[in-house]
């Protein structure tokens, strides 16, 4: 009889580092975005306190994302913010930068939903992932 920590495990695909760069480069762009005053997700809404504040928590909460994928970790929350900052990009395309972040969300969400049964095997594992 084995013990949940006596398993390896999984090799962590190269596939999700790329989806935890995304993640995290996505997110300290917003931020630097943010602190310059170019409200990138806001686009042309007048960036009032509430929709800043909102952008703000999406950007700290996708590098914290990004971390905690690179290590198996909350895959879900990773997937459903890629999946929102995707959509949120791609439909306010009014410079070139908003395709460029749409399209690489969509591709970690595109990533982070391929490799779920990594994360499910790295969790039954109870090891931490290999590189």
């Amino acid at each position: 009889m084995t013990r949940q920590g006596d398993r390896p495990s999984p090799p962590r695909p190269p596939a999700i580092d790329i989806a935890a760069a995304i993640l995290v480069f996505g997110g300290l762009f917003g931020l630097s975005q943010l602190v310059g005053g170019d409200f990138l997700i806001t686009g042309s809404l007048p960036a009032k306190d509430p929709i800043v504040g909102v952008a703000l928590l999406l950007d700290v909460a996708s590098v914290a994302l990004g971390f905690a994928v690179r290590v198996g970790r909350l895959w879900l929350p990773a997937l459903n913010l890629s999946g929102l900052f995707a959509i949120l990009y791609l439909a306010a395309m009014a410079r070139p930068i908003h395709a460029l972040l749409g399209l690489s969300n969509a591709l970690a969400f595109v990533i982070l939903f391929a490799h779920r049964r990594w994360f499910g095997a790295l969790r039954r594992s109870g090891a931490p992932p290999r590189a």
